[in-house]
């Protein structure tokens, strides 16, 4: 399993653990402190809250557009192959944006704590979580449903993570600025997993052996040719297996199998595999007309095309293999 892959697994289970507290502070802790705030008498500072949540959403989008400043170079390197470039550009968005949250909540949290007395200080505390943090929650929302950032829960994550903890700091006393180091370095490594996350499997093949790197480029050079689709899935499967066995592929090459040879055989094994699963079939004996399997088959001629033309096999072989996938296809589904 790759470092990126245990991190998520070990993240996933820490999110399990405190989802519960975070989701029972996000849908009755702003009620609940509300309602308090009332009794004490407090509605200058709940409707405060309110003016704030409002308008803070719009302030919140203004402030971020420098990050694409980082955002868009980042995905323009990794398009065009400098990938160490892209990293460092995406990792200046990510940080920017962490930064940002991290100077908004403490922000909040210290003009509603320091306006509180004795009476009212843990319910302006829970009424200030829900202020720092409703805008960034809403634009998060926004970007799941727009197919943005896939990542934006997991800086709300950190961001209640850490607004809680610091939360409880204030309570006791804490000095703001013990404050802000504090919420700074549970962002700061939030902010260098979401770069793990996001670009671990950019690290890892900027570090490849020069096989591995000819074989990548050679599988990006096939997407450019067959176009995305069902190739997509093909060149997962091929990409994960050189990079999980990366020892074994690199001693088949250097025994002197050549890597482009390696690469198709790898596709047209994969696609054949896939279509023949049964997994992309209407019924039995039919591919789905809506699913991939057609752009499967496709890839597996052209595939095994290829492999006629760098001398691999034979064109007769080719014809065979061609036959006999189809006639599997035909027994499954």
């Amino acid at each position: 399993m790759a470092i990126s892959e245990k991190l998520q697994t070990g993240f996933v289970a820490s999110l399990t653990a405190l989802s519960v507290p975070i989701m029972l502070l996000n849908l009755l802790g702003g009620i609940v402190s509300g309602i308090w705030l009332a009794i004490l008498g407090e509605w200058n500072e709940i409707f405060r809250g309110i003016l704030f949540m409002v308008v803070s959403g719009f302030a919140i989008s203004i402030a971020l557009m420098p990050s694409l400043l980082f955002a868009a170079p980042a995905a323009m390197a990794i398009q065009k192959g400098k990938k160490l470039l892209g990293i460092f550009f995406g990792s200046l968005s990510v940080l920017y944006t962490f930064v940002l949250m991290t100077i908004w909540c403490v922000w909040i949290m210290w003009l509603f704590g320091s306006s509180a007395n004795d009476r009212s200080l843990i319910p302006l505390l829970i009424w200030s979580y829900g202020v720092a943090l409703a805008p960034w929650m809403w634009l998060a929302q926004k970007d799941q449903q727009g197919g943005g950032n896939e990542y934006s829960l997991f800086t709300i994550f950190f961001a209640q993570v850490s607004y809680i903890f610091t939360m409880v700091m204030f309570f006791l006393g804490a000095p703001i600025g013990a404050i802000t180091i504090t919420f700074g370095a549970i962002m700061l490594v939030g902010s260098i997993l979401q770069v793990v996350f996001a670009f671990g499997g950019e690290i890892k093949k900027s570090f490849t052996k020069k096989e591995v790197k000819e074989a990548l480029g050679i599988l990006e050079e096939a997407g450019r040719i067959f176009g995305n689709g069902g190739f997509d899935l093909v060149k997962g499967h091929v990409e994960e297996s050189i990079l999980s066995e990366t020892n074994q592929f690199i001693d088949v090459i250097r025994k002197g199998r050549s890597v482009r040879k390696y690469v198709y055989s790898m596709i047209a094994n994969t696609s054949g595999d896939m279509v023949e699963s049964g997994q992309y079939h209407i019924y039995r004996g039919v591919l789905n007309p809506m699913g991939p399997g057609e752009d499967l088959l496709n890839i597996f001629d052209s595939a095994m095309d290829e492999l006629v033309k760098l001398g691999d096999i034979d064109e007769k072989n080719a014809q065979v293999q061609k036959e006999a996938l189809r006639k599997n296809i035909q027994g499954v589904g």
